[in-house]
């Protein structure tokens, strides 16, 4: 299985055009539990989504391309307070 790669802007862009399609951006943040830095970014997600689903997706970028962790049971972490790969 593949990683999903960040969309282009031209992607974007042909997805904000099609009046079909079911994603669309979506501002979404995600808090340090330990010392309340945020992160936030823009993702593309569909109406169908929950919340937690769409978090999952921010959630996902961060731990895979930003040294965000995340515990599993609600907590996240910035970069400086992850714990050390092992």
């Amino acid at each position: 299985m593949t990683t999903p790669q960040p969309l282009t802007p031209e992607t974007v862009s042909a997805i904000l055009r099609d009046p079909d399609s079911p994603l669309y951006p979506s501002q979404i943040t995600v808090f340090c539990d330990h010392c309340g830095t945020t992160a936030t970014g823009d993702y593309m997600v569909s109406a169908d989504m929950t919340s937690a689903e769409r978090l999952a997706v921010a959630r996902k970028h961060l731990v895979d391309n930003e040294g965000w962790q995340h515990d599993g049971i609600g907590d996240d972490f910035c970069p400086e307070h992850a714990a050390p790969a092992a």
